[in-house]
């Protein structure tokens, strides 16, 4: 680890101070890092080690770095970032529909630190810094360039949120949308079958039945059909399980798992990340059982958003989601002499 002092102090005189990790010692940090998560009430779980060393196994193996930001010697900052194709990106760029900083409250003043240490984090040569799937509200946003480092800013792809409200969080949700729902689940219940959450035990065989699910629903052309994706959230899915992260909701008609929908549980959201069902059963509105189903569970657990993620399907409209714009920042390096 490389340690950096930083010029300044915060008002509680902490010595804050930036270190660049290597790939070989990122996994060592998951105690700390898990627990400086825990302290972020703006974070998502794309930004938990439960998430991205998991796809650091499995999209980057050994091409990881990060900046970290220490006051007194804890962990109050992290950024772990790859290299692709002459970009030095966030960690996790691709399958996760959100990406940031990762900086514990009070703290965000100091991004610039870790932006300008970046460079140093990156395991190999790069062209340019690109920031993708930001909030508006990053501190990544905010922070100034590297000196003489220029960037530029554009539209990211915007995520749908809908509010958690009124009976069973589902008050944003068109009428005739609520309906579909309640009478799907009384259809379903007369069939003998029943919707819930997937008990512990049987994560890694849900997985499994959603992989299966999505192929049966979309082919080669569903997200999940790339190998690599698979093998990730084979290992993500008990990860984000035993961290408390993963929310699994199945539908079962008699001892068969007909859908699953695979849902992210964050400190004010619940993330809708993907799902799947049999197309023989779609009759039943086994999506439709599953959103609700999650949006309800959502509101129980005392957040007040669900986040659909990227993607403008229209079925998001329905359940009350509008699009929440996210941003890009490309930061390119000075010309050379």
């Amino acid at each position: 680890m490389n340690t950096v002092l930083a010029d300044g102090l915060l008002h509680r005189s902490d010595i804050v101070t930036v270190e660049v990790v290597r790939p070989e010692s990122l996994a060592g940090l998951e105690p700390e890092w898990d627990a400086l998560w825990r302290r972020c009430p703006s974070a998502t779980p794309f930004q938990s080690p439960a998430w991205l060393l998991s796809w650091a196994r499995h999209f980057a193996p050994h091409r990881c770095g990060a900046a970290l930001l220490r006051a007194e010697g804890r962990l109050v900052g992290i950024v772990p970032v790859f290299c692709w194709q002459g970009a030095l990106l966030l960690a996790g760029t691709g399958p996760s529909d959100r990406g940031d900083a990762l900086i514990e409250p009070g703290y965000e003043a100091e991004a610039p630190l870790l932006l300008s240490a970046l460079p140093d984090a990156a395991p190999e040569n790069f062209e340019r810094i690109d920031l993708q799937q930001l909030a508006t509200d990053s501190p990544l946003l905010a922070a100034e360039n590297p000196t003489e480092w220029t960037d530029e800013r554009m539209a990211g792809d915007a995520c749908l949120i809908a509010p958690l409200e009124g009976e069973n969080g589902l008050g944003a949700a068109s009428g005739r949308q609520r309906s579909h729902w309640r009478h799907a689940l009384r259809q379903l219940a007369r069939l003998g079958g029943s919707v819930g959450l997937v008990a512990p035990e049987e994560v890694g065989t849900a997985i499994e039945d959603l992989l299966r699910l999505n192929a049966l629903r979309w082919g080669a052309k569903g997200v999940l059909a790339d190998p690599l994706m698979g093998a990730f959230l084979r290992e993500a899915g008990p990860a984000l399980a035993r961290a408390g992260l993963l929310r699994l909701h199945e539908v079962r008609l008699g001892a068969e798992r007909i859908a699953v929908l695979m849902v992210l549980a964050g400190p004010w959201a619940h993330h809708g990340y993907n799902g799947g069902f049999d197309p023989a059963h779609a009759k039943l509105s086994p999506s439709a059982m599953l959103v609700g189903l999650a949006m309800s569970q959502a509101d129980r657990e005392g957040v007040t958003q669900f986040d659909f993620l990227r993607g403008h399907e229209s079925y998001k409209g329905v359940w009350g989601a509008r699009p929440v714009p996210m941003q890009r920042r490309i930061i390119r390096r000075p010309a050379s002499g």
